[in-house]
């Protein structure tokens, strides 16, 4: 909302940015602090905040597309987390981390439509 407003300078930015590096993992994903799991959820909250904050550079953007596209099931559907069953809601967050990567295609769309 800051970033919309045009109102960033009320936070200190640099050490939100901070805070959001520290919550990456080793898979590339981010949990919701440092050393919690991945979660695709999470994932797009610190991706966007990255993103906002034009820091994009602390995402490997390789190993996270990787782990967000592994996150696709035999079904088309999308889990959050490794071992977990497909959920709809999973598709937003892991499309919109995807888009925001560039690396939507990295998914088979079609099989998510059926």
């Amino acid at each position: 909302i800051l970033s919309i407003l045009g109102k960033l300078d009320r936070i200190d930015l640099p050490k939100a940015i901070d805070f959001v590096a520290r919550c990456r993992n080793f898979d590339g994903g981010f949990g919701a602090v440092p050393g919690a799991e991945s979660h695709a959820g999470q994932i797009f909250c610190c991706v966007a905040a990255l993103s906002i904050g034009n820091a994009l550079h602390h995402v490997d953007e390789n190993l996270l597309g990787w782990w967000l596209s592994e996150r696709q099931c035999d079904s088309g559907g999308l889990n959050g987390r490794p071992e977990k069953q497909a959920d709809v809601c999973y598709s937003w967050w892991i499309l919109s981390s995807l888009s925001i990567l560039g690396r939507t295609s990295w998914i088979d769309t079609d099989k998510l439509a059926d």
